[in-house]
C-alpha cells in the first residue's frame, strides 16, 4: 500500500501541488513525465525536517495525476 502526499511548495495547493510524491515500499517516488521515478527528495518527510506537504487519498492522487498528464499531452 502506498502513501501519496501533495508537496506544496512555493504557495502550491493540495490540489494543484508542486509535485506529487508517494512511499511505497519504504521507497519514495515522484510522479514525473507520466510515470513514478525513485528519489531522495523527500526522504526528510520521515523524520520530520520537511513539512511542505499534504497527506492524500488514493482517489486524489489519481486526479492530481490526470491533470499532469492533461499538461503534458
Amino acid at each position: 500500500m502506498a502513501q501519496y502526499y501533495a508537496i506544496t511548495k512555493y504557495g502550491t495547493t493540495r490540489s494543484a501541488p508542486f509535485a506529487l510524491v508517494r512511499f511505497k515500499e519504504g521507497i519514495f517516488e515522484i510522479f514525473r513525465n507520466g510515470s513514478w521515478e525513485e528519489t531522495r527528495q523527500f526522504d526528510d518527510i520521515l523524520i520530520g525536517e520537511f513539512n511542505d506537504y499534504e497527506i492524500i487519498t488514493d482517489d486524489e492522487a489519481k486526479a492530481i495525476q490526470q491533470k499532469m498528464m492533461a499538461r503534458i499531452t
